[in-house]
């Protein structure tokens, strides 16, 4: 363990102790004078909750106070003196505290009012580090312009989602392609199941089924025909009584003028050029975004540092709170332990991804003087008044409450943007 240089301001004196990746070691020494005061001012805020027979609430004496309360007081003094040194330590060590520190040794046994009280604690300091590999990063190129075969495939996936069933000519037989509805009736080793009814089925006989062996059962049968089928579950035999309603086959429009109309375009050309114009701007999104990705990738193989583990701890444990909310039936406070480790386990490599592109964004910025100026956040918040013209008042004040938060996005944006410049496109 290293022992570097102590300092002091008066109130306390400081000694590092030692450095493991972004956690610094500290003693503390907390002068008396500084836990007087503590006692003090803890003797006042007992005072003000105090109740004693034959006296107001918050106007008991305070030598009455210090003599019936003395636990509570030095308990309060206790965590006002730790606090107070703690900062005055912070400050004395210049370090930039990432996350509140953690006492980490204390003799409790020797806090006296009048005396000093040395501690320990552990404290997580952003990383240093010499940011490297952000010129010259090489990215691929996606394209941006969606060609004939694109519009045609989701010319495609519009004239299937706008198809219709129509009843299938007279003697028509259950195949591959078609649809058949059914109703059955089914028991469950001799036993009659509801559970194995059905009324009005429609059944998609080009897809896999869930009831084994139906689809098989019904193939080259007509409407009215019946069929008997068994097939096993486990160890039960279940026995079907099926009988075919209505057999049909899905009627895809044809992609002409009319369908265009149908789709509210003038002609067939008029529908293309829309859809094209769509996938040509998904396409640029998809292309800015994995621009963004490639650059993500390359800082983070070019930079390898330690991070604060109490903000990756904190960030998961938050990041998990809002995927199991979201995602799931569970309520992410009654996780049992196993889940919750695997939960863990999965969001902390993006986790840890996103706060070190943070630090790498941020030591850039500094790096080539790239920081968001109050033009810019003028710039930004003109740019969304034209564009919503309605909102002003909710507008202006979205900025305003959040304006740290804006320049430190159109800070990153100048950096990216920087970043994209010094590239290497291929």
């Amino acid at each position: 363990m290293s022992i570097f240089k102590t300092a002091q301001n008066g109130e306390v004196k400081t000694k590092q102790l030692g450095k493991e990746g972004c956690r610094v070691t500290l003693s503390v020494e907390a002068a008396p004078s500084l836990i007087t005061t503590a006692f003090q001012n803890a003797a006042v805020q007992v005072q003000s909750r105090a109740q004693m027979q034959g006296f107001r609430a918050g106007k008991v004496p305070l030598d009455l106070v210090k003599q019936n309360f003395g636990g509570h007081i030095k308990e309060r003094a206790l965590d006002l003196a730790v606090k107070s040194a703690i900062n005055a330590a912070l400050s004395d060590a210049k370090l930039d505290a990432v996350a509140v520190p953690t006492l980490t040794k204390a003799d409790f046994n020797t806090f006296n009012d009048g005396q000093a009280f040395t501690f320990e604690l552990a404290v997580d300091v952003a990383p240093e580090f010499d940011v490297t590999g952000y010129k010259g990063i090489e990215i691929t190129k996606k394209e941006t312009a969606a060609t004939d075969k694109d519009v045609q495939e989701n010319l495609d996936r519009v004239l299937d989602a706008n198809a219709r069933l129509e009843n299938a000519a007279d003697g028509a037989t259950i195949d591959d392609k078609c649809y058949a509805v059914v109703h059955y009736t089914g028991k469950r080793n001799g036993t009659d199941d509801y559970k194995l009814s059905a009324e009005s089925e429609l059944i998609d006989m080009s897809a896999p089924q869930t009831m084994t062996g139906l689809a098989e059962a019904i193939k080259a049968l007509k409407k009215g025909d019946v069929k008997d089928y068994e097939t096993k579950e486990g160890n039960d035999t279940l026995s079907f009584h099926v009988t075919v309603d209505e057999i049909k086959y899905k009627k895809v429009p044809t992609l002409d003028d009319s369908f265009a109309k149908d789709m509210g375009f003038e002609t067939l050309d008029a529908l293309k050029a829309k859809v094209k114009e769509n996938l040509d701007a998904q396409a640029k999104r998809d292309a800015e975004r994995d621009e963004v990705t490639q650059i993500e990738n390359a800082l983070v193989a070019a930079n390898n540092f330690a991070l604060p583990q109490s903000l990756v701890e904190e960030y998961t444990e938050s990041s998990l709170h809002n995927f199991v909310h979201n995602m799931t039936q569970l309520d992410p406070h009654n996780l049992p332990a196993e889940q919750h480790k695997m939960f863990a386990d999965r969001i902390r490599p993006s986790v840890e991804k996103d706060l070190r592109i943070g630090y790498i964004v941020h030591a850039i910025s500094k790096k080539e003087n790239l920081q968001a100026t109050e033009a810019d956040w003028q710039a930004e918040l003109d740019k969304t008044l034209a564009e919503k013209k309605n909102d002003e008042k909710q507008i202006k004040t979205f900025f305003a409450e959040r304006k740290d938060q804006i320049l430190a996005t159109l800070t990153e944006r100048k950096v990216f943007d920087f970043l994209k410049k010094e590239a290497k496109y291929k």
